[in-house]
């Protein structure tokens, strides 16, 4: 039987029997297709389970808890083609070291630590956006919309820090009326800037006067911003707006990329302004709590990327927020 019709069948038995590593096994298999491996699948190296790992890392593996996962499911299989009489020992040793382990901890660390722009970098961004919008550059409407798009995209995540695909279907009310000054999203509301809230309303008037669009309260921000040049939005597509914003910007610092596996991958991917204001507000003390309401985020996905015993501040939020909450107990008095 052709080698690679029969790694597939194993693997598909496996899954039949155990559905717990389903996801990662079959992109454990189409990354053998992909790299055309079916053939030399029996007979892998160290150096394909290490290019396997590599491709995940930024992509497709974030956390530790992804790692030990792919992990576990790899050893899952191996273990199963050694009962089907392969010789898969070596690699299970391999995955199951602790030094193989480490390794890919500290790859994923080195990511993590690369998502959060660094605020120098970040302030900068922030003061370039500010000068160039405030000058004619004689750009065609449609170049200046997408920067626009880019520049509202930019700052709403600093301020609601969301999914990127959660942040794309957001909805910011009527804000051209002079009263309206907040933006509510799952019932916590959050106090705009007045020159965040005029950007919204710069982009919205724009594509209303060029378009002919009409915007209603009840839309989202940016599939109306979308509706309005009749294309759909998502991450990618906001991916390329900022890649454009930058270039016009000049802002070289975010156009790097690193490599992971075969692809180059931004040092600051679409994640990052909103990983950059998670780790501000942990740093500034924020109610756990209130920031998974208002992300819709577990507890867990919100810590993972942080190294808590680095976020520092002038007072120790952490014990004043622990002893605040003490102290307005029901019981403290009786103690």
């Amino acid at each position: 039987m052709e080698t690679g019709k029969e790694f597939t069948r194993l693997l598909n038995n496996l899954l039949r029997e155990n559905q717990q590593y389903d996801t990662e096994l079959k992109n454990f298999l189409d990354y053998l297709k992909q790299r055309d491996l079916l053939n030399k699948c029996f007979d892998l190296s160290l150096y394909d389970i290490d290019q396997f790992f590599d491709s995940l890392v930024g992509i497709k593996m974030g956390v530790s808890s992804t790692l030990n996962a792919y992990i576990a499911a790899l050893s899952c299989l191996f273990e199963y083609l050694m009962r089907e009489k392969y010789n898969f020992r070596d690699l299970l040793g391999y995955i199951g070291s602790a030094e193989f382990r480490k390794k890919y901890l500290d790859k994923l660390e080195n990511g993590s630590q690369k998502k959060i722009i660094p605020m120098d970098i970040l302030q900068k961004l922030l003061y370039k956006m500010d000068y160039y919008f405030s000058k004619d550059h004689g750009k065609s409407q449609d170049k200046i919309y997408h920067l626009l798009i880019a520049r509202v995209y930019i700052e709403l995540s600093l301020i609601i820090p969301l999914k990127p695909s959660d942040l794309l279907e957001i909805k910011v009310g009527e804000l051209r009326n002079e009263t309206v000054r907040t933006i509510v999203h799952n019932s916590i509301s959050i106090q705009l800037p007045k020159s965040v809230r005029t950007h919204i309303i710069e982009s919205i008037d724009f594509a209303e006067k060029q378009y002919d669009a009409k915007y209603s309260e009840k839309d989202s921000l940016f599939i109306f911003l979308y509706n309005a040049i009749g294309k759909k939005v998502n991450p990618s597509t906001i991916t390329a707006e900022l890649q454009k914003l930058y270039k016009e910007l000049k802002m070289d610092e975010l156009l790097e990329t690193y490599k992971s596996g075969t692809k180059n991958v931004s040092l600051y991917p679409l994640e990052s302004y909103k990983k950059t204001a998670i780790y501000e507000m942990l740093n500034n003390g924020i109610n756990i709590v209130y920031l998974k309401q208002l992300t819709g985020l577990e507890i867990s996905t919100l810590l993972a990327d942080y190294d808590l015993e680095m976020i520092k501040s002038d007072i120790d939020v952490k014990s004043y927020n622990i002893n605040s909450c003490i102290v307005n107990s029901s019981y403290f008095t009786y103690l």
